[in-house]
């Protein structure tokens, strides 16, 4: 115990002489030196009088994620666990065996495999129960611990115990880790002859690159306009929003700048290369989870009079964050600056209820000279709200995956969504014992068979086939192809933005 207590006095002694050099000087300091004999005689009564004895480190790392936290609600203080996240979430890679993954019925289990990793090449389906992970069992295991067991080095082995419910049998497989890509890009295409669609996931690692050959391979197949979908897109990495924004413009375009309390955390950002997609018109679809990296690159097009912005406000997450580099894989990600766009909105909305902190103030694009909101956050040109998933949906919705597990186990071919599927899924409804009256079903039937047709085709044509069944019937997608029918130029779209919007 005293070993203990001279180790909590020595550190403190240490952030006392770092943290408040000078002490004396002015009252702030001392008031600094106070509090920090305050934490230390916490710390010593929790180790010397609890009623349950506390590892030191932990509560020092909790009280550390504590004082990070009461700054904003972006910055954070990372244990070693926490930053591999954050690096995956950027760089998007990591060693694991290439299965999306949830909970179902109390167990974890494969919602999707993904093409060519080691659990597709293993030939795991969607709604097979991992049922032990290196002889641990899952049942009642948390989705993130599961993660935690199933990744590992590329080239390590981890061997898994699976159930399948379409054949109720169990068999054990030896999976070999390998190094799993997260596509940014998870779907694109041809919407008609001329339009194409690009959906963008994440602003990590490689995403500009991707993009240029995705949109090259488009244009060759008569693509001369675009939609790029960046709808509950988080954000991510600057310098891919940054690249991905040099395609449309020309070099030394100003996109972004950012401002902070000291001059090296004032930037300008501007683009780069030759604008090899310069000409071709563009609608930017947002909603209300497009944040950071995606409000960079819908404010730069809209006040550019680049792109038409159709959806709904985004969120307002324009701070930005440095992450610094700590001791034993620690990492403190904190907000040093915040977000403009090139006509002066700053993209980060202000939360507090004080009317006199809100930005009234006008401003205007770049070009034509149009009136643009302040206040955070992106406000479309055309708000289109998104279907809302009704109640009686979102109760029977857990058996859709299910459903569709079942339905391709007994199925080589799906010919679509018809009517004789619709009471295949009733009559399972009815086996699930779920709740239910016809009229329900009738009322929301429309909405059912959407989501229902989307569920069917992952688990034959994987997430593309998701996508590209909730296409089919996307307001905002069509509302964006609706506008974009009579623009074939730069020229029309600044026609359209000047004398429609």
């Amino acid at each position: 115990m005293k070993f203990k207590r001279a180790l909590v006095i020595s550190a403190t002694v240490l952030l006392s002489v770092f943290l408040g050099y000078g002490i004396g000087v002015c009252k702030e300091r001392a008031s600094l030196r106070t509090m920090m004999q305050i934490y230390s005689n916490v710390l010593t009564y929790i180790q010397m009088f609890y009623v349950e004895e506390k590892n030191p480190s932990e509560l020092v790392e909790n009280s550390i994620k504590g004082m990070v936290g009461s700054l904003d609600p972006f910055s954070e203080f990372l244990n070693p666990d926490e930053s591999e996240e954050f690096s995956i979430a950027t760089t998007g890679k990591f060693g694991g065996i290439g299965a999306q993954i949830g909970i179902r019925d109390n167990w974890v289990t494969i919602i999707a495999p993904i093409e060519g990793t080691p659990a597709y090449r293993a030939g795991l389906l969607a709604g097979d129960r991992i049922i032990e992970i290196d002889g641990k069992s899952t049942e009642g295991m948390k989705v993130n611990d599961a993660v935690k067991l199933l990744r590992g080095e590329p080239g390590t082995v981890v061997k898994i115990k699976v159930y399948r419910p379409v054949t109720q049998k169990e068999f054990s497989v030896d999976l070999v880790r390998d190094t799993i890509f997260i596509d940014p890009i998870p779907y694109y295409g041809k919407l008609d002859d001329k339009t194409g669609y690009i959906r963008i996931s994440s602003f990590q690692d490689g995403l500009s690159k991707e993009f240029s050959s995705v949109l090259d391979t488009l244009r060759m197949n008569g693509v001369n306009k675009l939609i790029i979908d960046l709808r509950g897109n988080p954000g991510g990495l600057l310098n891919e929003a940054v690249n991905l924004l040099s395609f449309f413009f020309e070099p030394g375009t100003l996109v972004v700048s950012t401002k902070g309390r000291t001059p090296d955390n004032n930037f300008e950002y501007r683009t780069t290369g030759d604008g090899k997609f310069k000409d071709i018109p563009i609608v930017v679809l947002v909603d209300k989870g497009s944040a950071s990296a995606s409000e960079i690159v819908a404010g730069a097009l809209q006040d550019w009079d680049r792109g038409i912005v159709i959806g709904d406000t985004t969120f307002g997450k324009g701070s930005v964050q440095r992450v610094f580099k700590l001791q034993e894989g620690y990492e403190l990600k904190l907000t040093t600056a915040k977000y403009y766009t090139p006509s002066g909105r700053c993209i980060h909305r202000n939360e507090n209820k004080d009317s006199t902190l809100k930005d009234t103030t006008t401003y205007f694009t770049k070009i034509l000279g149009k009136p643009l909101k302040g206040g955070g956050g992106i406000s479309p040109h055309i708000l289109v709200k998104q279907e809302v998933v009704s109640n009686f949906t979102q109760e029977i919705y857990p058996h859709f995956f299910g459903f569709a597990v079942e339905y391709k186990s007994k199925n080589k071919v799906y010919p679509g969504m018809n009517s004789t599927i619709i009471a295949e899924f009733k009559e399972y409804l009815r086996k699930k014992k779920a709740k239910y009256t016809d009229e329900e079903f009738e009322k929301n039937l429309e909405q059912i068979k959407r989501l229902l047709d989307a569920e069917i085709s992952e688990k034959y044509y994987g997430s593309k086939g998701r996508y590209a069944s909730l296409l089919r019937d996307d307001v905002t997608v069509k509302k964006a192809q609706e506008v974009l029918a009579n623009i074939r130029s730069l020229k029309d779209l600044r026609d359209y933005i000047s004398s429609k919007l």
